[in-house]
């Protein structure tokens, strides 16, 4: 894609981010979308590195996608591994590459800090999103089914 970056998220990035992850949210009708909260946990998340990293694809310099991983330490999976957390190019941008080259660089960064796997989660509803995943080598963990329980009841 033509004047495409991948650049490495970090502090000064969080005011493109925002508008991102807003449009990411409705379009997954995630709900509790707060600027001044996702302003504090992006600056938290991207002052401390163990918690994981991003990258953030700019063209001529107008941010267009995002993709942000946590880190998990897995026993089964014999080590460090990463969790897209989130992953979202804007709907104009869409079928240009972006998501590939977001995915790509984050394959090849976190593999050279030590992760030995990459997951996520899809929505069972989101057959395009899936499709995504095959293509670029992903392969559902067959027999599990994610579980949460809360923990901290914060807003």
């Amino acid at each position: 894609m033509d004047g495409m970056k991948i650049l490495d998220c970090s502090l000064s990035a969080i005011d493109q981010l925002l508008p991102l992850i807003k449009s990411y949210w409705r379009h997954d009708n995630i709900v509790g979308y707060g600027p001044s909260r996702l302003r504090r946990q992006l600056a938290e998340y991207l002052s401390e590195p163990t918690y994981g990293c991003g990258w953030l694809a700019t063209r001529s310099d107008v941010a267009v996608g995002y993709l942000l991983c946590s880190f998990v330490y897995s026993f089964e999976h014999g080590g460090l591994m990463a969790e897209i957390d989130e992953l979202f190019v804007a709907t104009p941008y869409r079928r240009q590459g972006v998501g590939q080259a977001l995915v790509g660089r984050a394959r090849t960064e976190l593999a050279a800090r030590g992760c030995h796997y990459l997951q996520m989660q899809v929505a069972d509803h989101n057959g395009e999103a899936q499709g995504f995943y095959t293509r670029l080598g992903f392969k559902v963990k067959a027999g599990y089914r994610l579980w949460l329980a809360p923990l901290d009841t914060r807003a």
